[in-house]
C-alpha cells in the first residue's frame, strides 16, 4: 500500500519496519519537531496555502498513493481542494474532547475517518460518513527502549505527563491518590514537562509506570511504559487496553475501589511485578507502527460508501474553521474565512468566522471589526448565539458594565433555541483554555443526547 500522509511516521518507527507500506509525507520543512527531534518530510508543502492539486504536482514522479492519511486536523491544516483527490481521503482525530467544535464542519472531507472506540458513535452522529476504529498510537520506538545505562529502577509508581488540571481535570484527582502512595512507604514520583531521551530514561527507572486515558483509548502512555520495561497499570474500564495486552499477565488494572490495593500488592511482590512488566515489554513490540500500518491497510481495503456529498461553500467553511486553533498564519486564516464568506454572504456563521479570523489575525487591533461582524451575524438571523457569545466576550474585555448586560439580555434570548443550525459557529476564546474545554465537553454530550439545548446553555454561560 502507497500511503501519502502529513505526519513523519517514522517518529514512531523505521521505514524498512513498515512492511508492505510505501510512505512519502508532506508539509512544512521545518514544521514537526517530535521530542526535540526535526523530522524531515519527502515533499515541502504548506498544507494551509496549497491545494490537493498543487501536492499531487510535487509527487516523487511515479508515486501514485492508494489512500491520502491526514492525522489530526484539529492540529495540522488541511490543503484545499480535497474534493479533487481521486484516491480514499482517510482522517484520523485524536483529542477531539478539546477541538470538537473545530472539526464537526469536517464531514465533507473523508472517505474514512479514524478514531478511538469512544468517538466512533460521535462522529456518526456528526454526518461523517464511515467511521472506525483504529488505535493510531504506538511507542516511539528512537526513545522508548531498555536503557541499561539508566540505572536501577528506582522509582517504585512513577507519572509523567500533562499536569495542567484543567486540561486533564479527570486526571488531577488520581494524581494525588498516587502522591498519596507515599504514605504507604512507596518512592512516587510525579513529573512534567519530561520529552524525548529524557522521558525514557524516567520510564526506565520505574517499577510501575501509572496511566489513566481521557476518553478509553489506548494512549501514547499505555505503549510507552511497558516499552522501557516498566509494569503498565492503568484503569480496569479502559475500552480498548484488552485488544493488546492480557490482564494479570502482561499490565495490571485497577479500579476507582482498589487502586491503593492493587499497587501495594504489586510492590510487595517484586518478582511478579517484574514478569508482568517483562511480558508487557515483550507484547508491546508487536504493536509497533509498523506492524499497525499493515492492519491499517487491510482495514482500508474494506470500501465503504466514500465522501458525501457537499457543497463548496461547506467544504471551504469547514476547511477554514478547523484551521483556526492550528499553526496556519493568521493572514491565511483570514483569508480562508473571507473566501467562505464570499460563497455564503448571506450566511451568519460565515460572518461569525471571519470575526475569529480577524482577531486571529490582529489580535486585539482587530476587536473593532469582530464586533461589527458579529452584529451584522445577529441582524442577519435572530437565532444564531455563537455570534452573541462572542461579542459577550468582547463585551466582558471592556469592563464595560452597561454594554455587558445589553450583550447579555441578547445571549440569554438567543440560548433558548432548539435547533443546531442555530448553535453552528466558533467562539472565544480560542485555545484550550477552561471555558473552550468546557464547551467542547458540552458539544459532545449534547451531541450523544441529541439534545442541543446542552450546548446552547454551555454557549450562554
Amino acid at each position: 500500500m502507497r500511503l501519502l500522509c502529513n505526519l513523519p511516521l517514522e517518529c514512531f518507527d523505521a521505514r524498512e519496519a513498515m512492511h508492505g507500506v510505501e510512505l512519502c509525507t508532506f508539509g512544512p520543512p521545518d514544521r514537526m519537531l517530535v521530542d526535540g527531534v526535526h523530522f524531515p518530510f519527502d515533499v515541502a508543502f504548506d498544507p494551509s496555502t496549497g491545494s490537493w492539486d498543487e501536492l499531487a504536482a510535487l509527487l516523487p514522479r511515479g508515486f501514485v498513493p492508494d489512500a491520502l492519511l491526514l492525522y489530526w486536523p484539529d492540529q495540522e491544516p488541511l490543503p484545499a481542494g480535497l474534493e479533487h483527490c481521486p484516491v480514499p481521503v482517510v482522517g484520523v482525530v485524536s483529542d477531539y474532547n478539546l477541538s470538537l467544535p473545530y472539526l464537526v464542519g469536517l464531514w465533507p472531507f473523508f472517505d474514512v475517518l479514524l478514531c478511538d472506540r469512544s468517538g466512533q458513535d460521535l462522529f456518526r452522529r456528526l454526518s461523517f460518513a464511515d467511521v472506525r476504529y483504529w488505535c493510531q498510537f504506538a511507542h516511539k520506538r528512537a526513545f522508548h527502549r531498555l536503557l541499561p545505562e539508566s540505572g536501577p529502577r528506582d522509582v517504585d509508581v512513577g507519572f509523567a505527563g500533562n499536569l495542567n488540571p484543567v486540561v486533564q481535570r479527570a486526571r488531577a484527582p488520581w494524581l494525588e491518590r498516587l502522591r498519596g502512595l507515599g504514605a504507604r512507604g512507596a518512592r512516587v514520583e510525579v513529573a512534567s514537562g519530561v520529552h524525548g531521551e529524557g522521558y525514557g530514561r524516567f520510564l526506565n527507572r520505574c517499577r510501575i509506570g501509572w496511566n489513566r486515558s481521557i476518553r478509553g483509548e489506548m494512549n501514547l502512555r499505555a505503549f510507552e511504559v511497558p516499552a522501557c520495561g516498566a509494569l503498565l497499570l492503568m484503569e480496569r474500564d479502559n475500552l480498548e487496553v484488552a485488544d493488546f495486552f492480557v490482564a494479570g499477565e502482561e499490565c495490571v488494572l485497577h479500579g476507582d475501589d482498589d487502586f491503593e490495593a492493587v499497587t501495594t500488592e504489586l510492590l510487595a511482590d517484586r518478582a511478579r511485578c517484574e514478569r508482568i512488566a517483562a511480558a508487557g515489554h515483550r507484547r508491546v513490540q508487536q504493536h509497533r507502527l509498523g506492524r499497525r500500518l499493515g492492519e491499517l491497510a487491510e482495514l482500508l481495503a474494506r470500501r465503504g460508501p466514500g465522501r458525501p456529498p457537499s457543497s463548496e461553500a461547506d467544504r471551504v467553511l469547514g476547511r477554514a474553521i478547523a484551521m483556526l486553533p492550528t499553526w496556519a498564519e493568521g493572514a491565511t486564516i483570514a483569508a480562508a474565512a473571507l473566501a467562505a464568506h464570499d460563497l455564503a454572504p448571506d450566511d451568519p456563521r460565515t460572518l461569525n468566522l471571519l470575526g475569529m479570523a480577524t482577531l486571529r489575525w490582529r489580535g486585539a487591533e482587530g476587536g473593532d471589526a469582530a464586533w461589527r461582524l458579529w452584529h451584522r451575524a445577529l441582524a442577519m438571523d435572530p437565532y444564531y448565539l455563537p455570534a452573541a457569545t462572542n461579542l459577550a466576550s468582547l463585551a466582558h474585555a471592556t469592563g464595560d458594565a452597561g454594554l455587558c448586560s445589553q450583550v447579555r439580555r441578547e445571549v440569554d434570548r438567543r440560548a433558548a433555541t432548539r435547533a443546531w443550525s442555530h448553535l453552528d459557529g466558533p467562539t472565544l476564546p480560542l485555545g484550550y483554555g477552561e471555558l473552550a474545554i468546557d464547551r467542547s465537553l458540552a458539544l459532545q454530550s449534547a451531541v450523544r443526547a441529541g439534545t442541543p439545548d446542552l450546548f446552547a446553555q454551555a454557549l450562554a454561560r
